[in-house]
């Protein structure tokens, strides 16, 4: 599939191993995983962190092997809560920062073409995690609303 605002044709041979053998052997279950994932969680990071710290320390590759869940609805399940999604956070954010930099030097185009790319992007992003009960529906981007915070 390509890119909509690149060049871009795609990430071609770029697969998840298929490897569904069991990591017992390192002392991981699904008990163990869980208490980890739940203290990850607890300590701040997102669900990409929590990932590239198994995959660099534990070497886990994809914890749907041992869970058969993914990290989110680990969290879930656990009792643990993820108000906004990981991708729609980090752009809110990038939108931020970028119209902090456009109050500073207003007459930087480039820049504002981005920010009405990103802001669309997060518009479509917000119909499908409304659509899909990840967010609610009252959710409502605004820059006025976001503090700065988030950037």
């Amino acid at each position: 599939m390509g890119r909509m605002y690149n060049f871009g044709r795609g990430i071609s041979s770029s697969v998840t191993p298929y490897r569904r053998n069991s990591y017992e052997f390192k002392g991981l279950t699904l008990e163990n995983l869980s208490k980890i994932i739940i203290k990850l969680f607890k300590s701040g990071l997102t669900p990409s962190q929590i990932g590239m710290k198994f995959r660099d320390e534990y070497a886990i590759i994809d914890v749907r092997n041992i869970s058969n869940y993914n990290l989110v609805s680990l969290a879930k399940k656990k009792g643990l809560r993820i108000e906004i999604p990981e991708d729609l956070f980090f752009l809110v954010r990038k939108a931020v920062v970028i119209k902090k930099h456009l109050k500073r030097f207003p007459k930087d185009l480039n820049n504002k073409y981005r920010l009405t790319q990103i802001e669309s992007h997060i518009n479509r992003l917000s119909r499908y995690y409304k659509r899909k009960n990840k967010i609610p529906d009252n959710w409502s981007y605004k820059l006025s609303k976001i503090s700065d915070t988030n950037a």
